[in-house]
């Protein structure tokens, strides 16, 4: 009967000892069998967070807290997790710690930076450290609560202050003179309507001779086209070819003329400088004409003897027979 009993209680205890390591190991996070990782993350400070506390992708629990160490290397915390080995993080992966209840408990969440961008996280010199950034409890929101309240009343307070009978009558004047304004504007907008019908009327109109230049200025670019692909175009070029070919003789029959009328101009100023030559010998006197000119004398017996000459000459006109005498034997 004592050997039963020895027995049954070395059996409870190592069935406590079993239970206990079991469920250290479960408030740990760590399975039997199951391969996992380790992950940290850097936060300024982690609330009520514990270790053994649960850690989530996507509200899915995927490990547990297993440590948290204040970073010797700057102001934070380091919280270390370990998950499951096969869990795959999301793309640009952060850490959110929040209550997980209402009761006090607090969870670790892995999400994507883009998700939450509204959040200030707390980086890490070490790329291998998750970002992280810490919610605030129901008791923090609770106390800023309280304080907007403070706030809240404070205002309040100011407000019965500042919000007495005569501010009510200034509001309430102020209210009938915009409400006047309103009325003004309403009657200025209505006479000036009759001024916009008029303005869009007009616009109307040039939009309506617009629409009609552009059709003009179509069919000119399709004559304009027409002409162009049919023979017009061939024919014209054909007669400016010619035209040019005219314009370029005509210019060479002026050169050409330009050219003689240079050397008609040189033979000229030679025979200019022999006239004047000449003359320049008769007013000198030189030869028998120069002398002439020069004698006055002579000029008037060459008058004379012309004159008789002349008289000579009606005479023979006059009476033939008396100079010319012909008998025919």
């Amino acid at each position: 009967m004592k050997a039963r009993n020895e027995v049954l209680v070395g059996t409870v205890v190592i069935l406590a000892l079993v239970l206990v390591v079991f469920g250290t190991i479960w408030m740990q996070g760590r399975g039997l069998g199951r391969e996992e990782m380790e992950v940290r993350a850097r936060f300024r400070e982690v609330g009520q967070l514990m270790n053994g506390n649960s850690v989530k992708v996507s509200g899915v629990p995927i490990g547990r807290v297993t440590s948290i160490d204040l970073d010797p290397a700057a102001a934070g915390v380091v919280v270390t997790m370990r998950v499951k080995a096969d869990v795959r993080m999301p793309e640009d992966p952060v850490a959110l710690l929040s209550p997980e209840s209402m009761f006090g408990d607090w969870q670790a969440e892995i999400v994507r930076r883009s998700d939450f961008p509204e959040y200030t996280y707390s980086e890490s010199p070490d790329p291998a450290v998750l970002p992280g950034a810490t919610l605030p409890d129901i008791s923090r929101l609770t106390a800023v609560a309280d304080r907007i309240a403070q706030n809240m009343a404070t205002l309040s307070d100011r407000f019965e202050i500042a919000f007495t009978d005569e501010t009510a009558a200034n509001i309430r004047r102020a209210i009938e003179n915009i409400q006047r304004v309103s009325e003004r504007l309403t009657d200025i907008f209505s006479s000036q309507q009759q001024a916009v019908e008029g303005v869009a009327a007009d616009l109307q109109s040039t939009a309506e001779a617009l629409g009609q230049a552009v059709e003009t200025i179509n069919r000119t670019f399709a004559q304009v086209e027409t002409a162009i692909s049919g023979d017009k175009l061939v024919h014209i070029v054909d007669r400016a070819e010619r035209a040019s070919l005219q314009i370029d003789s005509l210019t060479a029959g002026l050169l050409q003329t330009s050219r003689e009328l240079g050397a008609a101009a040189v033979a000229a100023d030679t025979t200019l400088k022999s006239v004047g030559a000449v003359a320049d010998a008769l007013l000198s006197g030189q030869g028998s004409l120069g002398l002439m000119l020069r004698d006055s004398a002579m000029y008037w017996r060459i008058v004379e003897s012309n004159a008789e000459i002349q008289a000579l000459l009606r005479d023979l006109r006059a009476n033939p027979r008396k100079y010319i005498n012909l008998r025919v034997f």
